[in-house]
């Protein structure tokens, strides 16, 4: 279930004094977590072997998108480096400092994470919701 709290902008632009939702996030699992988790599922491999495999999983998709490829996952989704930046007057004054800005690694759902966990539009999520109190 995710949860989700109401807060009301106080920043001083064009959002002051709106509302908006926020998911509210209980813990972050790591490497270590995951593997347990998924061991719990039967999978017939320790949480030692899980957690090399995804240790080497995460070392070649940094791999791959910093040479500038994107990974897909079947059923789980996209990944690949994004950026965004600012227009610059010239074509020369395009740099890599001035033009691009806020690299990270951007990861899109697909396949059975996008229609079946994201759901349709009456309920975006397919999840179940609950509003808290922010803590």
């Amino acid at each position: 279930m995710l949860k989700y709290t109401i807060t009301k902008s106080d920043a001083n632009n064009g959002t002051k004094d709106k509302w908006y939702g926020r998911i509210v996030y209980d813990e972050a699992i790591d490497m270590d977590g995951l593997a347990e988790h998924m061991r719990q599922h039967n999978i017939p491999y320790t949480k030692g072997q899980l957690k090399g495999v995804m240790a080497d999983l995460v070392r070649c998709i940094y791999e791959l998108t910093t040479a500038g490829k994107k990974v897909k996952l079947p059923d789980l989704g996209i990944f690949r480096i994004k950026a965004r930046g600012k227009g610059a007057k010239t074509k020369d004054d395009c740099t890599i400092t001035e033009c691009l800005l806020g690299n990270n690694l951007s990861f899109r759902p697909s396949g059975a994470m996008r229609t079946k966990t994201w759901g349709d539009e009456r309920n975006r999520w397919g999840v179940k919701w609950k509003r808290v109190e922010r803590v």
